[in-house]
């Protein structure tokens, strides 16, 4: 009769049932037949395996419904690769969606549902036009629509547009708006009710205007720069490129340079030093020139594409980011991106 020993280390998991007999080979006295709800542990011994674990209740539906409403109605939409405007999908999940139709613009998201949800999307016509007018008071206000000085402009059919009314003294007024009709506003300004305080700006004068929002001509490492002009001078905010708008720590009253002459729209950043320029783009490439007409750098168009920082926020190439507008009104400057305000400065720091 043949003697068993007990085995006493299982680190070689389990064996081939092909492998029964097989004494001879090396790992046969490492093994086990079967090993259930045990886990082998590389010092040779068993241990036994750990069970479940509580986290929280599941809800009580694990399937949700998302829809679309579209503007036209006769819009075709694909959800998930299906075409349709209602789908049902599993809690937290995130849907992609098409909406489409003859002679309008296709719109193309992604959305993450975590409950019933429905969207309206509407879609930009490429044929009809509609018509956006402005009047202000006082007669004086700067009315922008769409980034540009006008009072009346013309968009496609379901545009969204962005339209400021500011002016020296008067409360800013902006908002969105989505053109699904002629449309006319009269707008009244509020004046200010706080009084101008001299000494909020100190000698840098009064803030006169927010000139721009561009690359600031640092090659090593992507920046932007908000350029806002005060009586004395111009104050240059540089920040980096994946924020939205500066902060507090952004705000560096050294880099403001004394010069009340106009003109600059930009800055360049050569040997850590700031200097006003202008911009003039051309096809093959970008010039930065000072005020007095001197060349201060150039870029080639290639070299500012794989340099990356002349980029704006959605990787296209870019002399100036269009997204970006501002305003001086009284004391206080504020800056909008993309209509919505995100910085706003009253006060030297």
């Amino acid at each position: 009769m043949s003697l068993k020993p007990a085995k006493v280390q299982f680190n070689g998991g389990e064996l081939s049932p092909w492998l029964e007999a097989r004494t001879d080979i090396s790992k046969f006295d490492k093994t086990a037949k079967l090993c259930r709800n045990f886990i082998p542990l590389a010092e040779g011994s068993l241990k036994r395996r750990g069970g479940t674990k509580f986290i929280s209740l599941t809800p009580e539906d694990e399937e949700i419904t998302f829809s679309i409403n579209t503007t036209p109605l006769e819009a075709e939409v694909i959800i998930n690769g299906i075409a349709t405007k209602e789908i049902v999908v599993a809690r937290g999940e995130w849907v992609s969606y098409e909406v489409k139709a003859t002679g309008y613009v296709s719109k193309v998201g992604k959305v993450y549902v975590n409950e019933n949800k429905n969207i309206n999307v509407e879609l930009v016509s490429t044929v009809e036009m509609c018509m956006l007018r402005i009047n202000a008071y006082p007669l004086d206000a700067v009315v922008k629509i769409g980034g540009y000085l006008r009072n009346t402009a013309r968009f496609y059919k379901n545009s969204e547009v962005f339209y400021t009314v500011s002016c020296d003294g008067y409360i800013t007024v902006s908002k969105k708006v989505v053109l699904s009709e002629d449309l006319y506003f009269q707008i009244n300004l509020e004046k200010q009710s706080d009084v101008y305080l001299d000494d909020v700006y100190g000698d840098w004068g009064k803030p006169v205007a927010f000139i721009s929002c561009t690359a600031a001509g640092i090659w090593k490492k992507r920046k932007k720069c908000i350029l806002l002009r005060f009586e004395k001078g111009y104050l240059p905010i540089i920040f980096e490129s994946k924020k939205i708008a500066p902060d507090a720590d952004d705000i560096d009253e050294s880099l403001f340079i004394y010069n009340q002459e106009d003109g600059a729209d930009s800055v360049c950043v050569l040997d850590d030093v700031c200097h006003l320029c202008y911009l003039v783009r051309t096809n093959i490439a970008i010039y930065y020139y000072d005020l007095s007409g001197t060349l201060l750098i150039a870029f080639d168009n290639l070299s500012l594409q794989v340099l990356g920082w002349q980029l704006d926020e959605k990787g296209k190439y870019a002399t100036y980011y269009n997204t970006y507008d501002g305003y001086v009104s009284g004391k206080t400057i504020k800056v909008y991106y993309e209509g919505d305000l995100v910085f706003v400065m009253d006060r030297r720091l």
